[in-house]
């Protein structure tokens, strides 16, 4: 089956070798692999990839729908909406409430909205120049090497630091590295008396430094990062992507509730304090057609009754998520906000 996906990959990727030998060495496996085949061909294919996240103080599992792909001679057939059907119920067997996906192109948005999917992941960009930093001699920055045991720590860290944060184990932290080594990038490490105070993820492309992934103990450690990145480099411009700020960012990815009962049950315990009353609306999860009411920290499910505030499972997804509150309708304007993040992911 691997070489049957592998090669329907490389008839829908533009992607190089080295990637394509990464990726199918490192994330690739038959656990996470769906597809449906005609007459012994693979046609259509997707790997759900698990990532933890954070989420309402709880670390939750959530699968990250990679790779997906269906042959050129079998499109606008219905295959990929039955294997994003499927991948709905293998999700729901191995109680992952929650799926997510960064489109490949603009149109797909649009295409994934139809299976149940609301946009819920942004970014920004900040850049910086390299004249304009102002770095500090007390800060020392190397090159991140396996020696250094104690950087996926850090890295973890801060990496649960942020709320509603898509989250990286050490051995995906490993295939981050692979990826990043084939860009010709490097991670850099900043330290003070030997405890680590900063990464940055770096690689050049056309003389700008980009920076996919910045942590940082303060603004003097970002700029001695970034100075002593962008000069080992040879770079002068600087190009840090960041977690959106305000709901001001630029769209990333994608997310979508699959068992609504279970995210609900942790956001209730959350947020005690809320009282609301709906009925959910799921084209593709029965299971999620419901009444549900929330007060006191605690969820009643009943089925589905007249005259209550009915909602999309899109709606669901940004309400629980705290993306772009003032959206939605009035009533669950009640709801905090937030700024969903992922980053990392190969895309």
């Amino acid at each position: 089956m691997k070489e049957k996906v592998r090669e329907l990959w490389n008839i829908c990727f533009g992607d190089d070798e080295a990637f394509t030998e990464l990726y199918f060495s490192k994330r690739y496996n038959e656990e996470v692999n769906l597809a449906i085949q005609e007459n012994g061909k693979v046609i259509s294919a997707m790997q759900i990839l698990p990532y933890p996240m954070t989420f309402c103080g709880e670390i939750i599992p959530t699968g990250y729908i990679s790779g997906a792909c269906t042959n050129p001679d079998f499109r606008n057939k219905g295959a990929m909406k039955r294997l994003l059907f499927k991948s709905f119920l293998r999700m729901l067997e191995n109680e992952v409430p929650l799926t997510t996906l960064i489109p490949a192109e603009e149109w797909l948005f649009e295409y994934y909205s139809k299976v149940g999917f609301t946009t819920a992941f942004e970014c920004s960009e900040k850049n910086f120049i390299f004249e304009d930093l102002s770095p500090s001699s007390k800060y020392i920055v190397t090159e991140f090497t396996p020696l250094q045991t104690d950087v996926y720590s850090f890295f973890d860290k801060k990496m649960k630091e942020r709320p509603c944060c898509i989250q990286h184990s050490q051995d995906d932290f490993n295939v981050i590295l692979d990826d990043l080594y084939l860009a010709e990038g490097k991670l850099f490490v900043s330290r003070l008396n030997g405890e680590i105070t900063g990464l940055a993820f770096c690689y050049a492309i056309e003389k700008v430094l980009h920076v996919p992934e910045l942590f940082f103990d303060n603004e003097s450690v970002r700029d001695t990062l970034l100075f002593s990145a962008a000069k080992q480099m040879n770079v002068k411009d600087i190009s840090c992507i960041t977690p959106a700020i305000d709901e001001t960012g630029d769209t990333l990815g994608m997310a979508r509730i699959v068992d609504a009962e279970r995210m609900l049950q942790i956001y209730a315990v959350q947020h005690p304090e809320l009282e609301i009353s709906f009925n959910l609306k799921d084209k593709f999860i029965e299971k999620n057609n419901a009444f549900f009411s929330m007060k006191s920290g605690k969820i009643r499910k009943e089925g589905i009754k007249e005259d209550y505030l009915e909602l999309t499972i899109q709606q669901l997804t940004q309400a629980l998520l705290g993306y772009k509150i003032k959206d939605l309708p009035k009533e669950l304007h009640i709801l905090p906000k937030q700024t969903p993040y992922m980053s990392l992911m190969l895309n």
